[in-house]
């Protein structure tokens, strides 16, 4: 019996003394885009944040660079040479300009050429929308098109007494893709941490509620 409690007491000590395991995942900042090219400094605000493995590589934009073309993603990870998982937004004035989630699902089956895919409706962190997944030969693509709360987004449409509140407020409600496509045997590798990092993705701020 004292020798079991010796031992107890010796797996105690031994686990007191192990270094803290670091977490593998970090939070990454998303910049909205600018919604005015007046000079050569590009006006951009973070908006958004989403949590990635951290040997991601970020890239982003650089300050002349200008994003007001939504083709251009706000963000890029380099997961490998092969994979680069982006994110646009899509920046809107009302409620005629917003692009339906299912539309891009659409666009993405055409990019593809392929009956074989999967979608499936999604919510979280406010948003909704659907997840995409398609593969065709040895190509795959995994996609999440998400939309703001219609609430959320007409609470966000009468928000801000500036134009550059009103601006930020614009980048809050827009709509949004998370895309990555390349060969299925890389995709079904990192797809557990692709679908973590698009479920983390949020904003920054919190929404607010109209009385």
């Amino acid at each position: 019996m004292t020798r079991l409690l010796l031992l107890f007491l010796l797996s105690l000590i031994a686990c007191s003394e192990c270094p803290e395991k670091v977490p593998p995942f970090t939070w990454e900042t998303i910049q909205g885009r600018e919604e005015r090219d007046e000079s050569i400094y590009a006006l951009r605000r973070p908006v958004y944040r989403i949590k990635v493995p951290k040997q991601w590589k970020k890239i982003e934009p650089k300050s002349h660079e200008s994003l007001i073309d939504t083709t251009q993603p706000n963000a890029v990870f380099c997961i490998d040479e092969s994979l680069k998982f982006t994110i646009h937004t899509f920046p809107n004035a009302g409620w005629q300009e917003r692009i339906p989630p299912l539309a891009q699902v659409e666009r993405w089956k055409k990019q593809l050429g392929s009956d074989n895919i999967l979608i499936e409706p999604i919510s979280h962190g406010g948003f909704a929308g659907y997840f995409f997944k398609g593969e065709k030969e040895e190509k795959g693509i995994l996609g999440w098109s998400l939309s703001l709360d219609p609430e959320l987004y007409q609470n966000l449409l009468y928000l801000g007494q500036s134009s550059e509140e009103q601006e930020f407020y614009r980048q809050m409600s827009a709509d949004v893709t998370l895309k990555i496509s390349g060969p299925i045997s890389l995709l079904k590798k990192h797809q557990k941490d692709l679908v973590m990092a698009a479920k983390s993705f949020e904003l920054i701020q919190s929404l607010p509620i109209l009385k």
